[in-house]
């Protein structure tokens, strides 16, 4: 049973247009994870490189630490990259996810990516790997892209170029399937299973 997401604190109504100022409108990208090697934050950074490379101006955030961020920053010199370090307060997270145009999410081995579903939420799409889990819940509100940094960005591309309000309707009407009513009836469902069994019997 997948987890569930507070469609409430997660909306696109947080969107905040002043903070997404600060980035001279450039379409953002947003990377919110532990920075350790099992999540492949590199990723977001080659990714970045890849799209000012094609020309493309975009920001990408950061919001997380870890043993990484040193190794991280050094990679991302010159590059349009900002990093918020870890964020306690998930309200804060939610404005800005709402805020962002695009969440990648480039964990190989994601089980089950609650960031994710929270963007969605938010009324942002996802580019996931194509090896973890997180696919499956993306539905059409989101693109898994495969093993380089070439990839990643045909993704980005594609999604900027749908149109915006669709884009983020998508989402968060794909996310509202994941309502935490909806998971715990499923649970219910499963636990009733081995009374009707007992039943039976």
């Amino acid at each position: 049973v997948p987890l569930g997401v507070d469609l409430r604190l997660f909306a696109p109504w947080k969107r905040d247009d002043l903070w997404k100022e600060n980035f001279d409108s450039m379409p953002l990208l947003l990377l919110c994870s532990r920075l350790s090697r099992e999540k492949n934050p590199r990723r977001a950074i080659d990714v970045a490189r890849e799209l000012r490379r094609r020309g493309l101006k975009a920001h990408l955030v950061i919001i997380g630490d870890g043993p990484l961020r040193g190794e991280l920053e050094r990679a991302a010199a010159g590059l349009p990259v900002t990093f918020l370090g870890f964020i306690a307060d998930r309200a804060v997270v939610a404005r800005i996810m709402a805020s962002v145009d695009i969440l990648l999410a480039p964990g190989p081995i994601e089980t089950f990516g609650l960031a994710a579903l929270e963007s969605l939420a938010c009324g942002t799409p996802v580019v996931a790997a194509k090896s973890g889990a997180i696919g499956e819940i993306l539905g059409g509100a989101g693109l898994c892209a495969g093993d380089s940094e070439v990839q990643w960005s045909d993704a980005v591309q594609q999604i900027l170029s749908r149109k915006e309000g669709a884009r983020r309707a998508n989402a968060r009407a794909r996310a509202e399937e994941f309502n935490w009513g909806t998971t715990v009836g499923r649970l219910v469902d499963i636990y009733k299973i081995p009374m009707e069994v007992d039943d039976v019997a």
